[in-house]
């Protein structure tokens, strides 16, 4: 069973209180592009709903001719500027002119040797001075290109992080992935893709203008046969488009449903359901593998036509220029000046298809970018909502909807004062007036008509779900775009707001990161006992720490001069004395501004001199103690034997290493370099072809010449298309069992490392670097090899063809590709190395962006982060522009030894045959395309050194502390700890802790913030091993249990546990996947959500949203609390239970907790004393 991310619309019935930030939507609302996403609670092959077949089938013809036709429309530039254009095309003139001049050298040189006449000199300086020109043209166009890539893709984040800021976003991993892989996609639309438009359209012009002037008759075949190319370029790749916007948003759903995983990886691991969503992940990147290859083969499809297409055309122009040869047609000089200039002709045009299919992942990401910022103005401006208004009566601006749930928040709250002489309290300002203020969704009521004044400190109270924390996302302007607000509010600076919400997210990479955004320093951490985690990651902080940051970056805010100061559950999760810590920093700031604040601890609650009560009669249920099944009717659910991993599977595992999957690039290569040698004997075989037309009169001698020259065209277009097909296949599947192998290892690492869980971290290793070195390996292996061969290749042609060119040749193809590798490698190795950090931290900064958007936004300091992310975006374009300049460099050194070689051949040929000197020439001048391929290799290398020194860290996944082959019995009655002790690296934990409990037994983890109860859990359930000390099964050492048994009888709800985006169903079957409906109903009526059930028309159908962000705090505490006693678990170990509870619901919940886990061990950890007992067992930690 797969939790498949993200999945179908949530139903418009769907219950929501006023705590949930996501509104819930109806499908027609989301559109039909979700409605086929796989079913929450199913299995990742399973979908709502079948796609309908078509008349047309999956016939290519037919499907394009029943494409809706749509006016022709220019190039796609995006933020070009007109001047880059305008450098593009000169560049483009000047490498035809360069061409032009070669071709001129090497005709004259060769018709030179065949007449006995020949000018050396000239011909090296027309020759040289056309190869200069040739090499330094394509260098600038490399470099133009990169340039005009890199200030798009700036220019398109910075947009794109500008709609997240302004609450756009929803799915974190595939914005993020959009943000960095998405857009450098553009990097081939805008290197390949423009440069090849702007030259198709020059250098035709100026090399057919030289071949009519050599030429009229073929220049007129060039005219009739090089409209074939465009024309079949466009009937082959119009239909591509959709499937490769189908394989982007594969990819977005890929990066969203792992974004998913991560987050809820201590649940999975906690519920033992590690394995299925593995299985699920192999699915859903599967899907994706099979979509983007889809579009790939059209692709490379579209190539091989268009190669047959030029080859063919080129080999016509080559036969009539061979028959006129015999018949004095036309001169060799002008034949042999044809032959090398034609091919242009067609090669620039066939580029531009090559490379537009190429891109059109590019283009995809740059129409998904244009459709985002061009969406419907979003209903969240960036800056606070129109409830935050300055001091004066103003009406909001929205209309209430009618809704037969109107009043279901209750009436208009009583506004009570705690004291008398609280009202003469001095305040800053009068304080803020709510005229009826009501919150409504679609269909519901969120928060019923509030009127109040607040001053001072003011306590909102009410029981979980009653509209708390609605109130205060209404004050602070956070609410979601489909709440609908009335009423009105006065005395609010939207300028002067600090806000820390429910579920607090970081942005910066650490708290004395975090708080510089907020204009304090680290000092401001020591108010609240936070001052030694300064420079820990905000990922590892614990719940409780990461909530003190919250409340300190809040109090930052008033310090700077804030008046309005929200606080939703300020001192949740903190031990008694960090919780006294907040509450005497709110007391210091009070005189200083209005507090306005949620919770339901009496001590924090007794900070308030005035309360504001929202909602009306809890939905709370309190039923008798009804015994749950015991354990031992249900121990037969649970496998005897759990199988251990055999041998077998171990080299399964083995075999499917990237270092073991060598078969498919052995092919590959091999291929690739059959496609090149054939390229390189079509050039040779067509030069001599044409010299020896010219003193041949029989045309029987030529015709194997001529069969070779098709044989070779048509051979090197097929073996191409084989080759990319084979590596890109090969890359694929390496890639996914990669991606497999890190997400086990994040796994294996996840319950003790919340660093791996944050939302950019999974994004950036499984797929920002498994991406980028599935992008590197076909675009590295094969071209190194075979630029290697060719030179091989080449020298020996050479050895045999003309001896005493061989050490020339092969010194110039070999010396000139090695400096020329080298200048690349030493360009690219702190730039590539700048390049993957940056887009690490871009992806992990998108990431963080979209989850703490509302953060920023209420506490206004959202431009000091989008600096943040511009600062690596300014970083990654250096980088890149560095870059730039190395590749060129080596890329026009080697057009400079390859054409200079071809041009001097001739001159150092003296005396021998001239068409064995034009296969020399010819063949170094096509020697130009896989050594070209090499530089650029070359030029990847640190890329891929770097991404393999980020990745493999994480390849091998850390062994379990339970890691023998004893089966635990079923159900385990006794459970005990031994002088356990524990650390992170030289950093100590705890020591020597002892305790024991039985079956119906609890075992409450008391201590403050930080002093290791979650981590004691963690060692428990087997995710990490203790450094001293064993944990004893009924009386056998965890270590030597099985790992797999072991996590059978065992379940763990953490703290925040997350709630997946899913049904309640769904959610309910991660515990138990074949859970009867009758048994979840009871075990949600056990946690008090019974008549919340029974309320939603949809039932246990109803979506939860995001994150669970269509209930409240204390809901999806309640929820994830169920999922755990759902489970036949035998030792449940919960972790702040009834947090975010009201006193009420959290008494009622723990009364049914201890009926349901009468005959279960259950370790507990808790700051609230009334979830302890008198008969309770107890460990003081700290």
């Amino acid at each position: 069973m797969g939790v498949d991310a993200p999945l179908p619309a949530r139903s418009s019935a769907s219950r929501s209180s006023s705590e949930r930030g996501t509104p819930s939507r109806s499908s027609s609302e989301r559109g039909t592009s979700e409605s086929r996403r796989p079913a929450p609670g199913a299995g990742p092959g399973l979908a709502h709903g079948t796609a309908t077949p078509t008349p047309t089938g999956n016939d290519p013809w037919l499907i394009e001719a029943a494409r809706p036709r749509r006016a022709a429309t220019r190039p796609e530039l995006g933020p070009v500027r007109p001047v880059a254009i305008l450098a593009l095309g000169v560049l483009a003139a000047l490498r035809a002119l360069g061409l032009v001049l070669v071709a001129g050298a090497i005709a004259a040189g060769i018709a030179g040797l065949q007449a006995g006449s020949l000018d050396a000199r000239g011909i090296l300086i027309l020759g040289l001075t056309g190869a200069l020109l040739r090499s330094v043209s394509a260098w600038a166009t490399d470099v133009v290109a990169r340039r005009i890539a890199i200030a798009v893709k700036g220019t398109l984040r910075r947009d794109l992080w500008q709609w997240i800021a302004r609450g756009g976003a929803s799915g974190e991993g595939g914005v993020a992935v959009l943000a960095t892989d998405g857009l450098d996609e553009l990097d081939d639309y805008y290197v390949r893709s423009l440069p090849a438009m702007i030259a198709a359209a020059v250098v035709p012009v100026i090399v057919g203008l030289r071949i009519l002037g050599a030429d009229w008759f073929s220049a007129l075949i060039v005219v009739v046969t090089v409209p074939l190319i465009p024309f079949f370029m466009v009937l082959i790749g119009r239909h591509t488009q959709s499937r490769t916007d189908e394989a982007l948003r594969a990819l977005a759903r890929l990066a969203d449903h792992l974004t998913e995983l991560a987050r809820g990886l201590p649940v999975l691991v906690g519920l033992n359901r590690v394995a299925d969503q593995s299985a699920a992940l192999e699915g859903i990147q599967r899907r994706y593998r099979e979509r983007t290859q889809e579009t790939l083969r059209t692709a490379f499809l579209s190539a091989l036509a268009l190669e047959l297409i030029a080859t063919i055309s080129v080999a016509v122009v080559a036969v009539f220029l061979g028959l006129r040869l015999m018949h004095d047609g036309v001169t060799l000089e002008a034949a042999l000046l044809v032959l090398v200039l034609a091919p242009e002709c067609f090669t620039v045009l066939r580029d531009v298809g090559t490379a537009f299919h190429a891109s059109q992942n590019g283009l995809s990401a740059l129409g998904r970018v244009r459709e985002l910022l061009g969406a419907s103005p979003l209903a969240r401006p960036a800056e606070p909502s129109p409830l935050a208004r300055p001091a004066g009566p103003s009406p909001l601006a929205r209309a209430a909807g009618s809704s037969p749930l109107a009043r279901a928040a209750g009436s208009s709250p009583l506004v009570r004062r705690a004291s008398e002489a609280s009202r003469d309290a001095p305040h800053p300002h009068d304080g803020i007036a709510l005229d009826g203020i009501a919150v409504t969704y679609p269909g519901r009521a969120a928060l019923g008509p509030v009127t109040a004044h607040l001053a001072g400190i003011t306590a909102v109270t009410g029981p979980s779900g009653a509209g708390k924390s609605t109130l205060l996302a209404a004050l602070a302007g956070t609410l979601p775009a489909a709440a609908t607000v009335t009423g009105s509010v006065t005395g609010t600076d939207p300028d002067r707001i600090a806000y820390t919400p429910q579920a607090p997210h970081g942005f910066a990479a650490t708290p004395r990161e975090e708080l510089a955004l907020y204009g304090a320093d680290a000092a401001a951490l020591g108010e609240l006992g936070l001052a030694e985690r300064a420079d820990a990651r905000i990922a590892e902080l614990s719940p409780g720490e990461l909530r003190r940051l919250a409340v300190a970056r809040a109090l930052a805010r008033v310090d700077r001069g804030a008046t309005l100061l929200l606080l939703d559950e300020p001192t949740a999760h903190l031990d008694a004395a960090s919780a006294e810590l907040v509450r005497a920093a709110i007391r210091a700031r009070a005189p200083r501004c209005t507090v306005v604040l949620a919770t339901h601890e009496p001590e924090t609650l007794a900070l308030a001199d005035a309360f504001v009560e929202v909602g009306g009669v809890p939905g709370v249920e309190r039923r008798d103690a009804v015994a749950a099944p015991s354990l031992d009717e249900r121990a037969a659910a649970i496998p005897a034997v759990v199988p251990p991993r055999s041998p077998s599977d171990e080299r399964s595992d083995e075999a499917r290493r990237p270092a073991s999957a060598t078969g498919p690039w052995i092919l590959g290569t091999l291929l690739a370099f059959i496609a090149v040698g054939l390229g390189l004997a079509l050039s040779a075989v067509s030069g001599w072809l044409i010299v020896r037309a010219s003193v041949e009169e029989y045309i029987m001698y030529l015709l194997v010449a001529i069969v070779g020259v098709r044989f070779f065209g048509i051979g090197r277009s097929v073996a191409r298309y084989t080759e990319r097909l084979f590596t890109h296949e090969a890359a694929f599947r390496m890639v996914d069992a990669l991606r497999l192998r890190l997400w086990r290892s994040i796994a294996s690492r996840g319950a003790g490392s919340r660093r791996l869980l944050e939302g950019g971290s999974p994004v950036d290793y499984l797929v920002i670097l498994a991406d980028e070195l599935r992008d590197l390996l076909p675009r590295i292996i094969p071209p190194l090899v075979v630029g290697a061969l060719s030179i091989v290749g080449v020298t020996i042609t050479t050895a045999f063809v003309l001896p005493a060119l061989t050490g020339a040749v092969g010194l110039t193809l070999g010396v000139a590709t090695a400096v020329a590798a080298w200048l690349s490698t030493a360009a690219a190795r702190g730039a590539q190395r700048t390049r993957i950090a940056e887009r690490s931290a871009i992806v992990r900064g998108t990431a963080a962006l979209t989850a703490a958007t509302d953060d920023l936004r209420a506490n206004g300091v959202t431009t000091p982060a989008l600096a943040t992310l511009e600062a690596a975006q300014r970083r990654l374009a250096r980088g890149e522009r560095r870059g730039a300049w190395g590749a060129g460099l080596g890329t026009a050194l080697v057009v400079l030894a390859t054409t200079g070689l071809a041009v001097a051949v001739a001159p150092l040929a003296t005396g021998a045959r001239a068409e064995l000197a034009c296969v020399i020439a010819l063949l170094t001048l096509a020697a130009l395309e896989p050594l070209a391929d090499v530089v650029a290799a070359a030029h990847r290398l640190p890329a891929l050194r770097e991404v393999r020194d980020r990745i493999r860290p994480l390849e091998n996944e850390t062994p379990s502390a339970a890691a023998g082959t004893t089966i635990p019995a079923s159900p385990i009655r006794d459970l005990s700890l031994d002088h356990i002790a524990a650390r992170y690296g030289e950093t100590p934990v705890f020591a020597g802790l002892t305790a024991r409990a039985r079956a119906g037994e609890w075992l409450v983890v008391a201590g403050p913030s930080g002093s290791g109860k979650s981590t004691l859990l963690s060692i428990v359930m087997g995710a990490l091993p203790a450094a001293d000390g064993s944990v004893r099964v009924d009386g056998t050492p965890l270590a030597e249990l099985d790992a797999a048994a072991w996590r059978e009888r065992v379940a763990w709800c953490p703290q925040d546990a997350y709630v997946f985006d899913s049904t309640l169903r769904g959610n309910l079957l991660l515990a138990r996947p074949r859970a009867a409906e009758s048994e979840m109903r009871e075990v949600l009526g056990r946690v008090g959500l019974g008549l919340l059930l029974e309320g939603l028309p949809h039932g246990l159908d109803t979506r939860v949203g995001a994150g669970g962000s269509a209930l409240s705090g204390g809901e999806r505490q309640r929820l994830a609390v169920a999922r755990a006693l759902l489970t036949d678990a035998s030792v449940i170990l919960l972790d702040e239970p009834t947090a975010h509870l009201d006193a009420p619901t959290a008494d009622a919940m723990m009364h049914d907790l201890r009926a349901a886990t009468a005959d279960r061990i259950v370790l507990l950890v808790s700051h609230r004393p009334s979830d302890r007992r008198a008969t309770d067992r107890l460990v003081e930690l700290g």
